[in-house]
Formats: C-alpha cells, structure tokens, sequence
C-alpha cells in the first residue's frame, strides 16, 4: 500500500516511464502489425492455400475468437489484486510465448493444403489465446495510468508514436523482399536456394525477427505504474458486466464505428504494387515490393512528425473527437482526388504521393484519439457504476478489432476469388479484371470506410465540462476509498 500511495501522489507519468511503455508498444506491434498485414499473402502465396479458404479460414477463427475476449476482460477485472497491481500478472512472461507462436506462423512445413490449414489454425488458436490477454492489459494500463485525462491524452500521444515505430519496422519488409526479389538469381547460384524457398527462409526470418523480438520489447510495459487510487472489484454475474457494458453509449459508438471501417486496408496492399506496379527511375527499376516501401515512407515521414505535437493539437480545435472528424473528412476527400489522378506515370504517382502525404498527417492522430476517448469512457463508467472496466472495456475494443480484422480477410477472399486471383498463374498471368480491379480496391475502398466511421461517431457527446465534471468528484471518491482501505 505504501508502494502504491507513492506512486498516485501527482498521478503524472515519469518520462522514463512513459518511453519503457512506448517501446513496449512498438515491439508488441510490430508483432501485430506482422501477423494482420502478412499471414494473408504468406499463406496465399508462400504456403499455396486459395484465398478463399484463406479468408473464411482466418475470418471464422478471428470471429470464434472475438467473443472469448468479453470472457478474458471479466476475468482480468475479477481477479483479486493488490492495490496498483491489477493488469502487471500479464505484461510480464506472456510475451515469450505470444512470441513464439508468431515465429511458427511463418513457418512453411512444407505439407499439402490440408494439413498447412490445420496446423496454422492451431498455432493461431494458441497465439491469439495467449495475446488476448496481454493485448486487454497493456493498453488497459493507458486508462490505470493516471487519473488525469490530459495526462492520459499525453500517454496516448506517446503510445501511438510507438506505435507508429513498430508499423514502420514492418514496413520494412517489402523493401527487403523486393531486394531478394531483385537478387533471386544471385542467391540461387550462390546458395542453391529456389527463389521461392528464399521468400520462404525470408519470412521465417521476419516472423522470428519481428514477431518473437518485438514481444520481448514489449515486456518493457512491465515497468509502468498503475496510479488510479481505487480500483472497484466486487463481484457480478458475467451477464450483468455485459448488460453494463451495453448501456456505455460512448464506447459502444466508438466500437461501432471502428466495425464500419472495415473496409480500410480491407485488400493488403501488396496484392495492387506486386501485381501492378513497377517503376523505372534512370537507370532504377523498382519492383512492386521495393516501390510499395518508397509509397509508404513517402506519406508517412510529416505525418510522422505531427504525431509529437496530438496532444496540442486537439486542445487548439477543441478536442480529441473533432481530430478525429477532421481526420476521416480529410482521408475521404484526399483518396477521391487521388484516384482521378491515377498512378500510372512517374507525375501522377508523384502527386499521388503527395496528396497521400496530405491526408496521413490528420489520419495517423485518429489512434491517439481512439484510445484517449476509449480511457474517458471507462473513467465515466467508473463515475455512473462505480466499478472500473479496463479489463471488460479493452476485451470489447479486442473484439472490435477481430470482427474487423475477420470482415477484412473474409472480404479479401471473397473479392480476390470473383476476380480470379490464383498465385500459381504469377505476376503477369491473372485475369485482366483482377488487375483493373486493384487500383479503386486501394484507394477508394479506404474512403468509404471513413465514411461509414463516421456516421455512428457522430452521436457522441461528451463536453470537456463534463470530463471535468467526472474527474473532479471521481478524485473525491478515490481519497475516501483510500481512507477506508487504510482503517
């Protein structure tokens, strides 16, 4: 307890503190970021599994899974704990685990169809389990942090910036396979090694690299300090917490609206520069993979550099849920004009990439955001119930993001198969629609994503009034509590 009164003092975050849990997120994401952007493509055309079976397969177990996590969050908030103790029992040791299941993912065991969609959906089943848990407690520990919201908007800004890191490692990955790519031949007379036994090797490589090394980064979260004085822990039948959770009007809105934007990034990218791209810069000639790198660094290195300054920004317009407005109105627009411009020459994807760079620099604060008003939500459910949530709450927003996550694989399947796709047939052998297809799925599809985001969004109100409101008369509570816990 003593510990624990220490560390709620000021409830600020030491910046030592603060970069231990931004390095945890990097390394948690650049394992997550892996698995959602790179499972798709390595089973399609690594291990030989139909996009189809690939996107009911992984869609159905992301769906089955989905609903386990309302069961981890309950069991996370009922757990007896220690004052300031309540989500460290995951942050811990999981990540070795979490981080070998990711490495065998990448593995191609060389075996038929069949038995490729057995094991991957068992080593899955596992990975998922495990990561469930200490996904609901690392970012749960944003709301736990601190009880002040412009200290967790802080926090939030910061995280995000990690994240951004670990996104950025994995964007790595198609500069480094289009140089393979590249080489192949080189490789081959040097080492005997097939060009696809080399992409083989290559992902086992990032899966170990990124999966199993960014885990243990993110065992870093292990350092951070639960500062919220009272942590209400009394139990209630499982389907109260549920019935509960259904009238928290804020979050339920902000999960919905995540839900609807399923359809942003819905087909992975490689499949339109792999397919469709190449570049001749001189004497350069850039693969779809390496050109696919260049795109991403391009639009993201301002947008980058605004993530330092969310925090200023949202006090400027008024908010973290007008950033947010703002954000997905400036990503539809943006793709709208982007699209009429094409990428077809040198200048257009020039302006493209320009005008990509444009919309990122709103659209990369929309996570700082989302988990700002995620912690605001639990905070005003503690205000209204008198029982903090982090558990429950974060298990829903891990729901949100699998039935996402499954609509956007069940949704790739479906599209890559009504447009003929097959792997076999090589870069230049699909059907013609396939590839007029690639460019609208790539650019258009993102903004009706944003579209459809928006329109629940739109009914949540929750002044900075009110937020004072709630903090104010919450610190109260907690200084009471405290008093009664130490007689």
């Amino acid at each position: 307890m003593k510990e624990f009164k220490e560390n709620i003092k000021d409830g600020n975050v030491p910046n030592g503190e603060l970069f231990a849990y931004s390095t945890a997120l990097a390394g948690q994401n650049m394992t997550y970021q892996l698995v959602t952007q790179w499972i798709f493509y390595f089973c399609t055309n690594i291990v030989g599994i139909s996009p189809l079976k690939v996107g009911f397969l992984t869609g159905f177990s992301k769906v089955w899974d989905a609903f386990n996590d309302p069961i981890v969050g309950t069991l996370i908030d009922r757990k007896k704990t220690a004052p300031g103790k309540k989500l460290h029992p995951y942050l811990g040791k999981l990540p070795v685990v979490i981080g070998i299941l990711t490495a065998l993912m990448f593995v191609d065991f060389g075996v038929g169809e069949t038995a490729a969609m057995i094991i991957f959906i068992s080593i899955y089943l596992a990975w998922d389990f495990t990561y469930s848990f200490q996904d609901v407690a690392l970012w749960g520990m944003m709301a736990l942090i601190s009880p002040h919201s412009h200290e967790r908007e802080r926090v939030s800004q910061w995280l995000n910036i990690g994240v951004g890191v670990g996104v950025g490692a994995i964007s790595l990955i198609p500069l480094i396979k289009g140089a393979v790519e590249s080489n192949s031949d080189k490789i081959e007379a040097a080492f005997n090694i097939t060009q696809a036994k080399q992409i083989s090797i290559l992902f086992l490589i990032f899966g170990l690299v990124f999966g199993l090394g960014g885990e243990l980064l993110s065992a870093l979260a292990y350092r951070t300090k639960e500062r919220v004085a009272f942590v209400h822990t009394e139990n209630r039948p499982f389907i109260e917490d549920i019935k509960a959770l259904f009238k928290n009007k804020m979050l339920l809105l902000m999960l919905s609206a995540q839900v609807l934007n399923f359809l942003n990034g819905a087909v992975p990218w490689i499949y339109f520069f792999d397919y469709c791209v190449e570049i001749d810069i001189g004497k350069h000639h850039l693969n779809g993979s390496t050109a696919q790198f260049w795109y991403g660094a391009l639009i993201s290195v301002f947008s980058t550099i605004t993530m330092f300054f969310a925090v200023r920004i949202s006090d400027r317009i008024g908010g973290m849920k007008k950033l947010i407005i703002y954000a997905q109105l400036v990503n539809i627009v943006c793709r709208v004009v982007a699209y009429f411009v094409g990428f077809k020459s040198p200048a257009s994807m020039i302006t493209v990439i320009i005008i990509m760079a444009i919309a990122s620099i709103p659209t990369n604060l929309i996570g700082i955001a989302q988990r700002s008003l995620l912690s605001d939500a639990i905070t005003l459910e503690e205000y209204r119930t008198g029982k903090r949530t982090e558990g429950i709450s974060n298990s829903m927003q891990n729901l949100t993001n699998k039935l996402t996550d499954a609509l956007k694989l069940m949704f790739a399947g479906v599209v890559l198969s009504l447009l003929g796709f097959n792997s076999e047939l090589g870069i230049t052998g699909q059907p013609e629609v396939f590839y007029k297809a690639q460019w609208p799925l790539f650019m258009l599809l993102p903004a009706v994503g944003s579209a459809l985001y928006l329109i629940p969004f739109m009914f949540i109100h929750y002044t900075a009034e009110e937020r004072d409101k709630v903090e104010k008369e919450l610190a109260e509570r907690h200084k009471e509590a405290l008093k009664e816990e130490e007689q």
